[in-house]
């Protein structure tokens, strides 16, 4: 059985690049479901075990493997994520980056336009406080 982690912040901690509701149906909807999901299907998979009954256990692994994993990925970002802090390059990051691409601005219009075509990446990026 898998336990929901507390929120290592307040739901408002992430704001104005994640706002409250969406941290709070992210937390208390989509992970609470995953952790709920994964448990019933862990049990049921239990029962499946002492009744030697396999009959359901490609479909019972696919769920596990889905909510399993949900929840992992949940849990990650809400341990991974905090209070924006701000941040700018080091000197020799800052060198390269203006040897490489001409200039700061120009990295970050290549990364953004980049990152545009990535699945899910326009809402990772927005939470970072990128202007996309």
């Amino acid at each position: 059985m898998i336990k929901m982690i507390e929120l290592p912040y307040n739901l408002n901690a992430l704001e104005p690049y994640y706002s409250k509701e969406t941290l709070d149906i992210h937390y208390n909807v989509l992970y609470k479901g995953y952790v709920d999901n994964t448990n019933k299907v862990e049990k049921k998979l239990e029962i499946a075990r002492q009744e030697n009954n396999f009959e359901q256990i490609k479909c019972l692994e696919r769920d596990l493997s889905f909510h399993g994993s949900g929840a992992i990925l949940h849990q990650m970002f809400f341990e991974n994520m905090g209070v924006p802090v701000p941040t700018s390059p080091s000197n020799k990051l800052m060198e390269q980056i203006t040897k490489d691409f001409g200039s700061f601005d120009k990295f970050m219009n290549q990364f953004i336009e980049a990152s545009k075509t990535v699945e899910a990446s326009r809402l990772v990026f927005t939470c970072l406080g990128f202007k996309l």
